[in-house]
């Protein structure tokens, strides 16, 4: 399985995803990639935005336990956010009528961190910024675009991934990823 037919949205890594013996290494590796990448870029903004974390100024903080503290975080997040895509995959797949094949999901899922990815570093700095004042940082004009593309290839991922799972065709395929992504922007409506 090749990283780059992810991102051309091709559907063989979706169908090595349920069928490798090997595909709970690559579930596990998207998993913690992405939980470390979250974390780094979190502590790398924090340390860039200044402030103070619980009262204790951020330039204080041992870079070890800063980095560390984040990182554990991230992939804690990574698994309770990859868990709850499942879920919500597997309620849309069961709206339109599939099996739901939750297994089948929740690896195929993990398979869509790697698209989401870029759009960590939006997300990154808008917890690590959370009410505060932040300074130019580099490259930050392309967090934003970069998030709306991420997030277009998970949609599109995500329909790849009905399609192979569910087998309920192109329309109904369209419609679970209509609806996960109007239950997921319902979701952000009320935070």
């Amino acid at each position: 399985m090749m990283i780059l037919d992810l991102f051309l949205l091709r559907p063989q890594p979706y169908r090595h995803a349920c069928e490798s013996p090997r595909a709970s290494l690559w579930v596990t590796a998207f998993i913690v990639g992405t939980g470390v990448l979250y974390g780094t870029l979190v502590a790398l903004f924090q340390r860039a935005i200044g402030g103070d974390l619980q009262g204790i100024p951020i330039d204080e903080i041992p870079g070890w336990i800063l980095f560390g503290g984040n990182v554990l975080s991230g992939l804690l997040i990574t698994v309770a956010v990859h868990i709850g895509i499942t879920l919500v995959a597997w309620l849309m797949a069961r709206a339109v009528g599939g099996p739901g094949l939750l297994v089948g999901l929740y690896r195929t899922t993990a398979y869509l961190l790697p698209l989401g990815a870029l759009a960590v570093p939006q997300i990154a700095l808008t917890v690590a910024a959370a009410g505060r004042e932040v300074p130019p940082l580099p490259l930050e004009w392309a967090y934003v675009p970069l998030a709306a593309i991420g997030l277009a290839l998970v949609f599109a991922g995500l329909y790849q991934i009905y399609l192979l799972t569910q087998d309920k065709g192109t329309k109904r395929s369209a419609l679970a990823v209509a609806l996960f992504a109007l239950f997921c922007g319902s979701v952000l409506l009320i935070i």
